[in-house]
């Protein structure tokens, strides 16, 4: 456990930089924009604060973005590099670790975000809501399933990243000129095709099995049926994904930096 936790807390300080310089780059051009709207357009105490809150939103989902990318790229660069290789460790503790705190990193960008839209949004002069006029209690259980959903499918295209990276390095070993940048780019191109096929093929087959005499969606319960059969068919990709990952890595993905 000790050593899980020492290798967690190496991987997370790197990623956890990133996402801090995300944000100051996002803070940067609020202000580069912000600034040049006052000089171009004026100042107008109602119209600067709203418009102010309104790139933010849209600099957000552009920081999103970004992390997102950023993490895969970074959860790819650790299976290759030397430095964590190279560690006295299981390659499991390394996989689970590097995934972990790569979602870690992005929930931490996640709450950086909620604080500084936060404080924006206050400032902007729109916290006039009500805190008792929310949605029902009972769809409370419906809002988490969702967000469930969405944490299993970010993992899930982690995984899938991975794997596709992972597979590519196999068959690399067994072609000739696969090492070749325009080669490496075909390949990367079928697998990731062929790969969403299977995916869709057999979610498809699933949701077709068992709603196949169904007229569509059409009450709450049926949506919260999706929901938990989505979540299911997710944790089951990942499953698979983590099992063809963990054993590419110990066979065949080799250090190259």
């Amino acid at each position: 456990m000790t050593e899980f936790m020492g290798l967690t807390r190496n991987l997370i300080s790197d990623k956890w930089r990133m996402m801090n310089w995300i944000i100051i780059v996002d803070l940067i051009f609020l202000v580069v924009i912000d600034v040049l709207r006052i000089f171009t357009g004026g100042w107008d105490g109602q119209i600067i604060p709203s418009y102010f809150f309104a790139t933010f939103v849209f600099s957000m989902s552009m920081a999103n973005f970004v992390g997102f990318i950023l993490l895969a790229r970074n959860n790819e660069r650790v299976f290759t590099s030397n430095n964590y290789r190279l560690i006295p460790t299981s390659d499991t503790k390394l996989y689970f670790s590097n995934i972990l705190t790569t979602f870690a990193a992005f929930i931490y960008l996640q709450i950086l975000e909620v604080v500084t839209g936060t404080i924006l949004y206050f400032i902007s002069g729109q916290s006039d809501f009500d805190l008792t006029s929310g949605q029902p209690t009972g769809s409370m259980g419906i809002v988490l399933l969702v967000l469930l959903l969405l944490v299993l499918t970010i993992i899930l295209v982690w995984s899938g990243i991975t794997a596709v990276h992972f597979v590519i390095n196999w068959i690399s070993g067994f072609l000739p000129f696969a090492r070749q940048k325009f080669v490496n780019f075909i390949l990367y191109l079928v697998v990731a095709v062929i790969g969403i096929m299977i995916f869709n093929f057999t979610t498809g087959k699933v949701f077709s099995g068992i709603y196949s005499s169904s007229q569509g969606i059409t009450t709450l319960g049926q949506f919260t049926n999706v929901i938990w059969i989505s979540i299911g068919i997710t944790a089951i990709w990942i499953a698979i994904f983590t099992a063809l990952n963990i054993y590419l890595l110990k066979r065949w993905t080799e250090t190259i930096r």
